[in-house]
């Protein structure tokens, strides 16, 4: 193989790996815009971190 292949492929995983968050971040976004707004629960930033952890 050579070294200029290699660097691609280490290339494309980083671009994957860096992707692959965003892509799931936009989905959990849209998913919650459009959920009804009677659907929300007031959290504090310790019961956010709690569920988030979990």
């Amino acid at each position: 193989m050579s070294a200029t292949y290699i660097r691609d492929l280490i290339r494309r995983d980083k671009e994957r790996a860096e992707v692959e968050p965003f892509n799931r971040l936009k989905t959990e976004l849209t998913h919650a815009f459009a959920a009804p707004e009677a659907s929300y629960q007031p959290l504090t930033a310790a019961e956010m971190i709690a569920r988030n952890r979990a």
